[in-house]
């Protein structure tokens, strides 16, 4: 965790009621956050961080994320590099929703999107907050294994998840309703 990492959560972070205080070091104070490598077969990414502070999976199911909406599009889509599933159908994404669609990313990540898939509006968000209220804003959010992926997953939006179909990469499957998986093309795209 570096401390340009830091101020980009840390807004995030003291947002929420639980949280009471937000600080970094680069000296180890109170708990790794590297923890959760050690709980590799609870599941998922979540069940593995809350296995870390030895708590069970049905701590995920409630939505731990709460943000002042704000609306900006109607579907929200994200795309990092990695994580990819060449049978996900990106075009059918991008004719569908155009007109009401924004990028959500590094202005990197949206040039190899728009690249390959189209023109999508970019929109910035310079902090992880500002994702988060972009998200819970609009209707749908789409995207890969991402930071904005696990904040739709906190806030339990609605989402579509492009799933990598590398089965090492499950960490980032959220069985629930509202968030359908999409291992290739056979997506029932939700109306908005």
């Amino acid at each position: 965790m570096s401390k340009q990492k830091v101020e980009r959560i840390k807004p995030l972070l003291e947002v929420q009621s639980y949280i009471t205080s937000v600080d970094w070091s680069e000296t180890f104070n109170d708990h790794s956050l590297n923890g959760f490598r050690d709980h590799f077969r609870a599941g998922n990414l979540a069940d593995m961080h809350l296995a870390t502070h030895g708590l069970e999976w049905q701590h995920r199911i409630a939505k731990w994320l709460e943000v002042e909406a704000t609306p900006k599009v109607e579907v929200v889509i994200n795309r990092t590099p990695r994580y990819n599933n060449e049978g996900f159908d990106w075009p059918t994404v991008v004719d569908k929703y155009r007109g009401h669609i924004g990028f959500l990313g590094s202005p990197e990540e949206h040039g190899l999107f728009t690249d390959r898939f189209g023109k999508v509006p970019y929109i910035d968000a310079d902090n992880l907050l500002k994702v988060a209220q972009l998200i819970a804003g609009c209707k749908l959010f789409i995207g890969n294994y991402s930071a904005p992926a696990a904040i739709a997953e906190g806030l339990k939006h609605s989402m579509v998840i492009e799933v990598c179909p590398d089965n090492r990469h499950r960490l980032g499957i959220f069985q629930r309703m509202g968030c359908i998986l999409g291992w290739d093309a056979r997506v029932e795209w939700p109306e908005i």
